[in-house]
């Protein structure tokens, strides 16, 4: 395992971290313990961070952690977790939010505490203003109850660097893939440059690459690598990034994860210009199946249309589109025409992707 310093934090941390959001629900609400054994596993082999939020595996994903940090013998591994605004909206909720989270994963200290899910600059300067959020992490660090705050952002490459600019945070957590790399680079750049910590959250696109691997093949080096590899490579090969957090969801995806990170390549400027020509500006807009545009208030399955505009989108093949999502994904144009097109959905996607446009298209056809 590689290892790389966490900003200026003085930490030391893997180049591969975990990120614990994509357990099967048939696992986890069924059996912790059966998650908690891949965590332990991962802290056998030299995984050193691990990241969580509230809301991840459906609010079990702190519970986890909380397990496998009882039973990981010697040094623990370091912990992040997170409140957005839809957690809390005022500096006494964050703060309450921080002491119910340090409960849950069982540690004294929360190692690293994120400004969550940062879509706008407007929704920073909520999270920053007089009794916002950022005013009940910072005196929940100044207590001892955290060490590190951060930002997980889902902007462009100019508004995260503004946020860097900042200076209020210490680590940025960030979507930056083989995808959209040209796109925000700006925003990894000006972090590194000022010193701060910068995880890679959405490593493989929400595995959006992994499944379209031919499309990504040409991040690979030899015939017999995976695309998987390849992309993780990709990350952790660039000297910005600190670590990447792939979510594996069994022992063999993190066995495999693991193996990836075991050895780095340096990503040149040449290199990724070299990559750029690859990439079309459709593919910033694939879903990345994160989730959190659902639930739909009439039930519309948004994840599972979008999945299948993905499709689309790769493809550019509009006579597919129907055939994609009825016969990948069982679904029906009346699926997709449900939507009253409220909004809510876009108010959530950390994408900020025309939802609403692609379900009616999808309703019409």
């Amino acid at each position: 395992m590689i290892y790389k310093p966490l900003g200026q934090t003085g930490k030391t941390i893997s180049a591969m971290g975990f990120g614990v959001m994509r357990f099967p629900p048939e696992v986890y609400k069924k059996d912790h313990q059966a998650c908690v054994d891949v965590l332990l596993r991962a802290h056998e082999l030299g995984v050193n961070y691990f990241d969580t939020a509230p809301g991840y595996c459906e609010g079990h994903s702190e519970q986890i952690i909380g397990k496998a940090m009882e039973q990981i013998q010697g040094k623990k591994p370091y912990v992040s977790t997170k409140c957005g605004l839809w957690n809390a909206d005022t500096a006494q909720g964050a703060y309450d939010e921080v002491r119910r989270a340090r409960d849950v994963l069982r540690v004294d200290t929360i190692d690293v505490y994120h400004m969550w899910c940062v879509k706008s600059m407007e929704e920073y300067e909520r999270m920053i203003a007089p009794g916002g959020i950022y005013e009940g992490i910072l005196r929940a660090k100044e207590e001892g109850l955290i060490t590190h705050i951060a930002a997980s952002v889902h902007t462009g490459g100019d508004d995260t660097a503004k946020v860097v600019a900042d200076g209020k945070v210490e680590l940025i957590t960030l979507g930056y893939n083989a995808i959209n790399f040209a796109l925000r680079r700006e925003g990894l750049l000006a972090a590194h440059r000022a010193g701060l910590g910068t995880i890679i959250m959405n490593p493989l696109g929400g595995g959006v690459i992994p499944k379209f691997a031919e499309m990504f093949s040409f991040l690979t080096r030899t015939p017999d690598e995976s695309v998987i590899h390849a992309a993780l490579r990709f990350l952790i090969g660039q000297k910005e990034v600190t670590a990447a957090l792939p979510g594996p969801a069994n022992m063999a995806e993190l066995e495999d994860c693991v193996r990836a990170c075991a050895y780095a390549e340096e990503v040149t400027e040449a290199y990724l210009a070299q990559l750029s020509v690859h990439l079309r500006d459709e593919l910033d807009t694939l879903c990345t199946g994160c989730g959190y545009c659902e639930p739909c208030p009439v039930d519309v399955p948004i994840v599972r249309l979008l999945s299948a505009y993905n499709q689309y989108l790769v493809s550019m093949d509009k006579s597919e589109l129907r055939q994609f999502m009825t016969g990948w994904y069982s679904l029906s144009p009346a699926d997709a025409g449900g939507c009253t097109a409220c909004g809510l959905c876009e108010e959530r996607c950390t994408q900020k992707l025309p939802i609403v446009e692609r379900l009616q298209e999808m309703s019409g056809l």
